[in-house]
């Protein structure tokens, strides 16, 4: 199986679902089934045991959970847009498995033709063995649409496209803290681990929020694990050493080089991905103490105490970026509104001035002006010789002199403002 290629469609990759990282190793497992000369999708067959290993299942399982992952796979929706429709379909025609030959025989559903059948150009080729190592959901859809733009060297997505393409919901890492920290740098660290690509990503912003991911995308050599000399049982999927080394420098020193930790980490990176044995770590190091640090770890590994953990901490600091942000906008609001104020008085105090060099006549013209700006309630009030509405009417006529002068126009544009200097 190392050998074999996935072939998709540009549009297959391109395409919005949603499916878990075993669903989605079965599609590309089956993917490289296909031949050349098939003109139709046919029955392809695979051995139960060597598929469940191969995909990162247990291989004496219960094979009642594959069953169940098909039969998943057979009632999702698959919706592909074009310029002219939309289609619904599914992703296989039908799963068949037969019990006393322990072998599982698949069909795409015939609607995908276009998307893995014949495909002359617009596709994407890529070995199986490296997307299939991926243990996050997220890692796979990233790493299709990287390989796409693999010549290229970089590729940009609104951060909005990006979610809806690899299947992030709504109500998945609404933050864009969580949604780093969970799905862009647990697909940077598998990628950079296990396939032929690495990535860094930019964080474009829109306004004062990210609004684009730029990924800038570098080949890499893959080394070859060397073979083993006795055979190795396939109990659990083969632990990159590379992550463990990663994960050693996160621990309390006195044990860094205890064996037993190292094994508990390994398990625990047979079952999940590198992001989830880093939580607890972090987790283990804030809550125990000296004395019971490996039982707690094992605890926190076992029941992932450190997901709550991190995403209070996660909560925690962006309501502090928040609270930050609020003030700092709250000064400079307070400095604006100074400023407007004290612009205010200053102009009003030209228009006093100006008010006393005009002649009788213009004074008048312009009292009369004041006057008709009056609210009727206004101009009772001056009538009356209220004190309000003399206050009123010395503030409309004041208004009246600076849109008179020049006062106002010259506050709103600069180089008027140094002309009536």
């Amino acid at each position: 199986m190392d050998k074999r290629l996935v072939v998709k469609s540009n549009f297959l990759i391109e395409a919005s679902y949603k499916l878990s990282a075993i669903e989605q190793k079965i599609i590309l497992s089956l993917a490289t089934r296909i031949k050349k000369e098939d003109q139709e999708f046919q029955k392809y067959s695979f051995n139960l045991g060597e598929l469940s290993t191969f995909i990162g299942l247990n291989s004496n399982a219960d094979y009642a959970y594959l069953q169940e992952v098909t039969r998943s796979l057979l009632s999702k929706v698959l919706i592909l847009k074009n310029e002219n429709s939309l289609l619904q379909t599914h992703w296989f025609e039908s799963v068949e498995y037969f019990e006393k030959t322990g072998t599982v025989t698949m069909r795409f559903s015939p609607e995908l033709k276009p998307c893995l059948l014949h495909l002359k150009e617009n596709f994407t080729k890529f070995q199986l063995k490296y997307a299939i190592q991926l243990k996050s959901r997220f890692s796979i859809r990233i790493y299709e649409l990287l390989k796409q733009y693999e010549s290229i060297g970089s590729r940009e997505f609104l951060l909005s496209d990006l979610r809806t393409i690899i299947g992030v919901g709504p109500d998945e890492y609404p933050l864009y803290g969580n949604f780093k920290a969970k799905v862009l740098n647990v697909a940077k660290r598998e990628l950079r681990a296990k396939t032929d690509l690495s990535f860094d990503f930019e964080e474009i912003k829109i306004g004062r929020s990210v609004g684009k991911i730029r990924f800038n995308i570098s080949q890499q050599a893959v080394s070859q694990p060397k073979k083993a000399a006795s055979p190795v049982r396939k109990t659990n999927p083969v632990v990159n050493d590379s992550e463990i080394q990663e994960l050693l420098p996160l621990l309390p020193k006195p044990y860094r080089d205890k064996l037993s930790v190292r094994k508990m980490l390994q398990e625990a990176l047979s079952k999940h991905d590198l992001d989830y044995v880093m939580r607890n770590i972090f987790y283990t190091n804030q809550k125990s103490n000296a004395v019971n640090y490996r039982a707690y770890l094992a605890k926190a590994l076992r029941d992932d105490y450190g997901l709550a953990y991190m995403e209070d901490r996660q909560s925690r600091q962006e309501v502090e970026q928040l609270q930050q942000k609020t003030f700092a906008e709250a000064e400079r609001q307070k400095q604006h509104d100074i400023h407007q104020i004290d612009q205010e008085r200053e102009n009003r105090s030209k228009a006093r001035v100006f008010m006393q060099s005009f002649t009788p006549d213009t004074m008048q013209k312009l009292e009369q002006e004041a006057m008709r700006r009056l609210s009727p309630d206004a101009l009772e009030r001056y009538n009356n010789k209220h004190y309000t509405g003399i206050f009123e009417f010395k503030r409309k006529l004041e208004d009246v002199v600076m849109e008179h002068t020049g006062i106002v126009k010259a506050v709103n544009k600069p180089e008027q403002a140094a002309e009536a200097v």
